[in-house]
């Protein structure tokens, strides 16, 4: 049987998570491999403003203490509920997006904290990008979710750390600005 691959396309918003994971998809798909890919904001779009509403806050709040306690975890667990079964049926999958506590908590290393099937092969990569171009791009996306990044930006920016298996290097670093291609090739060495 085959051994499925979780690939997690780590890093801060606007470092192109999302848009590497469709190209890496697309990618893989013409070299005859089938990835899903799972965004926990795509997974939770169609819920997790409800819930903010139902709790008093505003729904494109990403980033107020009420979210992290309440429904930020939420997201997260649904996506990997998902991804679960897909990695039992034997299919790979990607998965964009910060994953910040699971990185703290180291959570992200171990499928068993994961609920990921035992014979799941972890794969992770961390994309950086400078901050002016990372700006560019969330006032260019206009997602309403990344308001509060924009409006507090120097806040936003004092607090974002690089998480530690990043600095030691237990997960590889992506320049960003690299070609497309030449990130793609990073990340199909890294899976196969």
């Amino acid at each position: 049987m085959h051994q499925p691959t979780a690939l997690f396309i780590l890093g801060h918003a606007g470092t192109g998570k999302s848009f590497l994971t469709q190209y890496f998809v697309a990618q893989q798909r013409e070299k005859g491999r089938a990835w899903g890919a799972l965004d926990k904001d795509v997974v939770s779009e169609s819920w997790s403003g409800r819930l903010l509403e139902a709790l008093g806050q505003a729904p494109n709040d990403r980033d107020s203490p009420l979210f992290k306690e309440k429904v930020r975890d939420l997201e997260y667990l649904s996506t990997l509920r998902i991804a679960r079964d897909q990695l039992a049926l034997g299919l790979d999958v990607v998965f964009p997006g910060p994953w910040s506590r699971e990185l703290a908590s180291l959570a992200l290393f171990s499928t068993q904290e994961l609920g990921f099937p035992a014979q799941t092969r972890l794969r992770h990569v961390w994309l950086e990008l400078s901050l002016a171009v990372r700006k560019e791009r969330l006032i260019a996306r206009a997602d309403p979710r990344d308001q509060w990044k924009l409006d507090h930006w120097e806040a936003y920016v004092d607090a974002l750390k690089r998480p530690a298996s990043v600095q030691n290097g237990s997960i590889p670093i992506i320049d960003a600005n690299l070609p497309l291609g030449e990130q793609i090739g990073i990340l199909d060495e890294l899976v196969h």
